[in-house]
């Protein structure tokens, strides 16, 4: 019989907490008044940022960091966020988004890829410009394009990546364009550029282009080819 009184009390002494506890976290000192959010290129997540804003006034004690956290990351342009609380009234976001690493341009319009290759924004929303720019007429030569590109070490100089026929065009920043596939390995990419630069040094003239499909690298200049 004592041990049941016990339990009693101790039932009525958590519910006495626990209901005075739930009028106190309703309290409008717990409403959130301070949104911080933490990203590099504003502009590309304007519109998260500003659905992000529409969670002042909400109560902080009742906000699930891990729900927010895990609808932030299905938008394609995150690739991850940090939720902090500070209570009373204040939410932090860090939010990190993914790094352009192209420019790709279908269909009339110019898009932003990242460095899976995946398509996640429009060329208007980067800040970064000094990137290679995928011409393509499907959306399978992005995969190509990047398996070349993972094999060259002078992304910087590269200004446009497109299909000609049944071969590849990669334009220098400097006018040369190489021609390739993807069949061509890694070391034929390391010594193009040396081998550009050694020609161009002796020669004087304009070079065209350098045409890695073959054993030998052939090279046309202005006036004509030349192995």
């Amino acid at each position: 019989m004592k041990r049941s009184i016990q339990i009693v009390i101790v039932w009525l002494i958590l519910w006495v907490v626990y209901s005075n506890y739930n009028e106190f976290k309703k309290n409008d000192l717990f409403n959130i008044q301070n949104v911080v959010i933490e990203v590099g290129n504003k502009e590309l997540v304007k519109d998260l940022y500003e659905s992000i804003e529409t969670l002042k006034g909400r109560n902080i004690l009742e906000v699930d960091e891990k729900e927010i956290k895990k609808t932030i990351l299905e938008d394609v342009r995150i690739k991850d966020v940090v939720v902090k609380k500070k209570i009373p009234d204040t939410l932090t976001f860090i939010i990190k988004e993914k790094v352009p690493y192209a420019y790709v341009e279908y269909k009339g319009s110019i898009y932003i890829i990242d460095e899976k290759g995946d398509i996640y924004g429009y060329m208007k929303e980067s800040g970064r410009y000094n990137m290679p720019l995928f011409r393509i007429k499907d959306e399978k030569e992005i995969n190509v394009f990047m398996e070349i590109m993972s094999k060259i070490s002078f992304l910087s100089e590269i200004s446009q990546v497109y299909t000609v026929n049944n071969s590849i065009v990669i334009t220098v920043n400097n006018g040369l364009k190489i021609i390739t596939n993807d069949k061509i390995e890694r070391e034929r990419y390391e010594v193009v550029i040396k081998l550009y630069n050694q020609v161009k040094l002796k020669n004087k003239e304009n070079i065209e282009y350098i045409d890695l499909r073959f054993e030998d690298y052939i090279i046309k200049r202005a006036e004509g080819d030349q192995k």
